[in-house]
């Protein structure tokens, strides 16, 4: 097996883009980190089983850039790409840090994957945490606390996994690997950050994107989807990598599975996604490559 094709499985993506998506991290939280990080009802025996796992796969992934070394009473994660150092005690919770909240909020900034967690109680389910710098036009502080079937509620065409999404869950807390899954929109630009609610002072439509006219370059964003079940808390993390592919750049049986694909939406489909308007522009733009 090759180096890149190791990759593949790593629930990390980090890469060449590294100091992009980490700068956007840092944009938020100057901003006003409250807005898009959220904790609720966190056990802390279930953040300190996904802080430890967290650590192990950046050790584990990427040990030219991550170093764990005990500091007296402490453990301290070195990370050689920014020459950030963390430290916590052994509950594997707190952050001895002025600038995270929580030692999950520390490591969600060393990645460029956003990050969350859900957690089952008894019959019932909610999202515990939630580290969201790519909002892909959504806000985390309407899902914080909230089930499943609300949370995917404003989703089309859901009523048939939420009929079985219990057993669904389980599985994936009963997993004993990653479960790796893909979504995809269409964008115009390629800012990660498109929070419903802009930054004080910038102007809400240029926030919002997508605008569009036949100039407009579009963009397949992408989102890489890991799950991992944690059985002994009864939860799971799930996580979130952001990918922009320019569509005029796709090869010509990529775009006509997209307009396929495009074709095959419901109009609910086809305004969840933001493409009611605009959907018979961005065909054609489509097909000028054909």
């Amino acid at each position: 097996m090759s180096k890149a094709e190791g990759k593949e499985r790593f629930v990390f993506q980090l890469d060449d883009s590294y100091a992009h998506y980490i700068e956007n991290k840092l944009a938020c939280r100057k901003e006003n980190i409250h807005k898009y990080f959220f904790e609720e009802r966190l056990p802390a025996s279930t953040a300190a089983a996904v802080n430890r796992y967290f650590v192990q796969q950046l050790l584990q992934e990427y040990p030219d850039q991550f170093k764990l070394q005990p500091s007296g009473e402490k453990f301290e994660l070195i990370n050689l790409k920014n020459d950030e150092h963390l430290f916590w005690r052994t509950d594997w919770n707190e952050v001895e840090s002025e600038k995270y909240l929580s030692l999950f909020d520390a490591l969600c900034s060393q990645v460029q994957e956003d990050v969350a967690i859900v957690q089952l109680e008894n019959e019932s389910e909610y999202l515990s945490a939630i580290h969201l710098c790519s909002p892909n036009h959504w806000a985390p502080g309407d899902k914080i606390g909230k089930p499943f079937h609300a949370i995917h509620a404003p989703v089309p065409e859901m009523e048939r996994t939420l009929l079985h999404y219990q057993k669904m869950l389980l599985s994936i807390v009963n997993s004993s690997s990653p479960m790796t899954r893909f979504a995809w929109g269409i964008a115009t630009d390629t800012r990660l950050n498109h929070h419903p609610e802009p930054p004080i002072g910038i102007d809400p439509i240029d926030w919002w994107g997508r605008q569009h006219d036949k100039n407009t370059t579009w963009y397949i964003r992408s989102e890489r989807q890991n799950l991992i079940g944690f059985s002994g808390v009864n939860a799971f993390l799930f996580t979130i990598r952001t990918y922009f592919y320019p569509v005029h750049e796709l090869a010509r049986n990529e775009k006509e599975k997209l307009l396929s694909a495009i074709k095959s939406m419901s109009p609910a489909s086809l305004r969840y996604k933001g493409l009611e308007n605009s959907v018979g522009l961005l065909e054609e733009k489509i097909r000028e490559g054909l």
